[in-house]
């Protein structure tokens, strides 16, 4: 270090994107955490989960990771759990012996249908006060940011 260097402090901190972002993200997963347990007995991994299968009706795990981009056993373990409460079924798969098929139950769109209006309120809560172009920018942004996170070499 240079005599004249400052050394590291907190406040710098704030000025990685990373930081900020991950300090974002788990304010928002405790705030999704609370939301979903005053509504149900739902994780938020198995909130996402259980929404993605709303959009794909039947899928696979590897489709749920590279939807979700969580950790496989995450997926696993949410999806274990699903099937427990009774929220989603698993069928192996007829064409490839390895892969079960995934997909909500009856019990698991209701309560998807049921928790979707709140969830949908926090969302709309989260852009209030932003105009729609900044919305908008900020989702090209996070584009950007999700194309240079996959690179693997810099």
């Amino acid at each position: 270090m240079e005599d004249n260097a400052q050394p590291p402090s907190q406040f710098e901190m704030r000025q990685y994107l990373t930081y900020r972002l991950a300090k974002l993200q788990n304010a928002l997963n405790v705030q999704a955490a609370r939301m979903l347990s005053a509504h149900s007995n739902l994780i938020l991994t198995e909130w996402r989960v259980l929404f993605i299968l709303h959009t794909i009706s039947t899928a696979t795990m590897s489709m749920i990771v590279q939807e979700s981009r969580l950790d496989k056993a995450q997926i696993s373990r949410a999806v274990k759990a699903l099937v427990e409460k009774g929220y989603v079924s698993t069928v192996q798969d007829e064409n490839d012996q390895r892969r079960h098929l995934i997909s909500a139950t009856p019990e698991g769109r209701e309560l998807k249908d049921r928790l979707l209006p709140a969830m949908m309120r926090r969302q709309q809560a989260l852009t209030d006060g932003l105009q729609k172009d900044e919305v908008e920018s900020f989702f090209r942004v996070i584009q950007q940011l999700e194309e240079v996170a996959l690179r693997r070499e810099f």
